[in-house]
């Protein structure tokens, strides 16, 4: 009975705070904005009344208690009295000469007030209940306040405040943000702290898990359909991605030793979040408008909280499908001794665990998933079949390749399977010892047999994490900071620049270096390891479990695919390499239709910012560069459909036709685009280039 009547009385202020916010959403002067912090102000004072008896009960106790609550509320009527003598104004003209605007200040304050009334309610009502003890020091305070703002009491009445301000203002939000705001709402109902239930929390965590990941996916997509947005929006998405990024890391601490303090924090941030739109939807809605590509700092941001969110996302599922044993069981260094051994350990600890992490199969899972959605939305934009396949096996590829075959089917014998367990070259399975040199060799040579026959985007755009992770819409889009960005200026155009060659240097002679170390080590002729790791191995995790990462989030100042344009990545630079010895090359139809061209679509749409296409166009009727990676958005970007590929493929077809020994191309008659909208019909077979560039004779042009 005790029981109903607290969940009545929860039901009774649940629909009443949901009241108070609609009516605030909508305060237009002084008046309503005064009566709304009023209501406020009472049901807080009440609360922490209530909890202040729980804690101390008595006649005499409850006597002072109701005597300062009315002090409280007397001192909360002061404003009121004020404004009846000042009389009722808008809230735009009070306090205009103010850098601070008087319905900021409202909100502020009312969103503090509604935070100060949950807390304290959840409180009150988990004393109540029996489910935290009203008794003990500021520690036991402390252990209270956290075990009942991460219980049902707390979870569940704000999530329906959450639904019921969300059910009645929902056609205030603008189309695009409602979605993120329906989300927000069901993240907080699957909090898997609620329920002291096992069941719940693996309810919760998946489902809570799977619409975070819709979240991100939808956001990211209206981001690349939105290229300008109001401030307020930007300013609400990020404060989302923090809200979860927090939410995440505080349930991964909380499955490693029960400790709700820090997810409790961040379902406080995501309230502050929550409430600040409800009661200021105007920010919204703001003329103020900006392009996110023109806003660096705002795009790292958002990376780096989806980074941050995913990365403990991940280790949350490894935890909750290990055990706790999944990281408590880790290797690690004692941070002791002198000061360089101590920070030489914890950077070693650090590596460790963030690799433990990323490179686990449940990490790699939920960036696939999202990264792989914005690759679909890419298919269905692409223009090219050709495209569209090579996507789909992006897709493929990183399910089969980086997940399914080394995670589910190839562990015990992967380091002896070419081009599989030793995937990323040198370090990729282990220490470089005599068994698997002949696989490693292997390895090598299949792959760059692959790269000079079809050049290096059977690496860098198809089997590699990088091909998922950069060529989806939202991140594609993100291109323009190639041309933005300080550093990304710097490595533009097809040249090398000498920061290109340090950095590629650096990282093949440490790559070669520690290969020696590691095959040495193994034919015991030294001795040397890293605290008891591979140094082959340990400088592979760096460069692709760790620094990889760093050099995605960092996409606005470093612009995208920086691991192949910085020279980073030592397997990328061999398979480019030896695609620029190789077949490997663009093309174009016509030249004249480039030195027509206005646009240059071409070059501004390049993933790694080759931005001479158009010169090399003109001037040769081809690119072939080591830095062309072959992902195709030069190919898809021309308006005339002017750019193709040419590979070993297109040789072997061109020596048949040039000799006789194959009939001509038949695709038929297809017509392509100039520059000035007319099209020419004449035959593919005849408007296609011969190896040297150069149109077949007679052939003609139908306008």
């Amino acid at each position: 009975m005790e029981l109903i009547i607290l969940w009545a009385l929860a039901g009774l202020m649940v629909f009443f705070t949901s009241w108070l916010l609609k009516k605030g959403s909508s305060m237009k002067t002084l008046n309503n904005a005064i009566l709304l912090l009023f209501l406020l102000s009472m049901m807080a004072s009440m609360f922490i009344s209530a909890v202040a008896y729980l804690y101390f009960p008595g006649f005499t106790n409850l006597i002072l208690i109701i005597i300062l609550n009315m002090v409280a509320m007397s001192v909360f009527l002061v404003p009121a009295l004020i404004a009846l003598v000042w009389g009722d104004r808008p809230l735009e003209e009070v306090l205009k000469a103010s850098p601070v605007s008087m319905r900021t200040l409202v909100v502020a304050f009312a969103v503090g007030l509604v935070l100060i009334s949950e807390i304290t309610m959840g409180w009150t009502f988990a004393v109540a209940a029996g489910t935290v003890e009203a008794s003990g020091g500021l520690g036991a305070v402390y252990s209270a306040v956290v075990g009942a703002s991460s219980s049902y009491w707390f979870v569940f009445t704000m999530a329906a405040e959450m639904a019921i301000t969300f059910l009645a203002l929902r056609k205030k939000f603008p189309s695009g943000v409602r979605v993120v705001v329906a989300a927000q709402v069901a993240v907080m109902f699957f909090s898997p702290t609620a329920l002291s239930n096992r069941t719940w929390a693996s309810f919760s965590l998946l489902t809570g898990s799977v619409v975070m990941i819709l979240l991100f996916i939808y956001i990211f997509e209206f981001l690349y359909r939105n290229r300008t947005l109001s401030q307020g929006v930007l300013g609400y998405l990020v404060s989302i991605m923090l809200a979860y990024a927090l939410m995440m890391a505080g349930i991964f601490v909380w499955l490693l030793d029960s400790d709700a303090s820090l997810f409790v924090t961040s379902l406080i941030v995501e309230m502050v979040v929550y409430f600040y739109v409800v009661l200021d939807q105007g920010r919204l809605s703001s003329p103020k408008f900006r392009g996110w590509q023109s806003m660096p700092f705002w795009v790292l941001g958002l990376l780096g909280f989806l980074f941050v969110a995913e990365f403990f996302m991940g280790g949350a599922f490894d935890v909750y499908a290990y055990g706790a044993s999944y990281f408590t069981n880790i290797s690690l260094a004692p941070v002791a001794g002198p000061l360089l051994s101590a920070l030489s350990a914890a950077g070693y600890d650090f590596l460790v665990i963030f690799a433990s992490v990323t490179a686990s199969p449940w990490y790699l899972i939920m960036m696939g998933l999202e990264m792989g959605a914005l690759v679909l939305f890419k298919i269905r934009d692409a223009r090219e079949f050709e495209t569209r396949i090579r996507l789909a096996l992006v897709i493929v590829a990183y399910a089969l390749y980086s997940i399914f075959l080394p995670v589910f089917v190839l562990s015990p014998w992967l380091p002896n399977i070419p081009w599989i367990g030793w995937s990323m070259g040198l370090g990729t399975a282990g220490a470089l010892a005599p068994a698997v040199v002949l696989v490693l060799l292997s390895t090598y040579f299949i792959s760059g047999a692959l790269s000079f026959l079809f050049g290096s985007r059977n690496v860098c755009s198809l089997l590699c994490t990088a091909a998922l992770m950069y060529q989806g819409t939202a991140i594609d889009s993100m291109s323009s900071f190639n041309r933005t960005s300080t550093v990304g200026r710097k490595f533009l155009t097809s040249r090398l620049p000498s920061a290109y060659k340090v950095v590629v240097s650096v990282v093949w002679v440490s790559l070669l270096a520690s290969a020696v170390l590691s095959y040495l080590n193994s034919i015991g002729v030294i001795g040397f390891t890293i605290f008891g790791t591979d140094i082959s191995f340990l400088l592979y995790t760096f460069y692709f479990s760790f620094l990889w990462y760093i050099l995605w989030i960092m996409i606005p100042f470093l612009g995208t695919y920086a691991c192949s344009t910085t020279g980073m990545c030592g397997w990328g630079s061999f398979n480019q390499l030896v695609s620029r010895l190789g077949f490997f090359k663009l093309r174009v139809m016509d030249s004249n239709i480039c030195a027509s061209c206005e646009t240059k679509d071409c070059a501004k749409v390049c993933p790694v910012g080759i931005t001479n296409q158009p010169g090399s166009f003109i001037s040769s009727g081809e690119l072939k560069s080591m830095k062309c990676i072959g992902v195709g958005d030069c190919v898809s970007a021309c308006p005339y459909e002017n750019v193709y590929f040419y590979d070993v493929r297109r040789w072997i077809r061109d020596k048949l036709q040039k000799t006789g020994a194959g009939a001509p191309a038949s695709l038929g008659d297809l017509p392509f685009r100039g520059p000035s909208g007319s099209v020419y019909d004449y035959p593919l077979a005849e408007r296609v280039p011969d190896h040297k560039g150069e149109f077949p004779d007679g052939a003609q042009v139908k306008k």
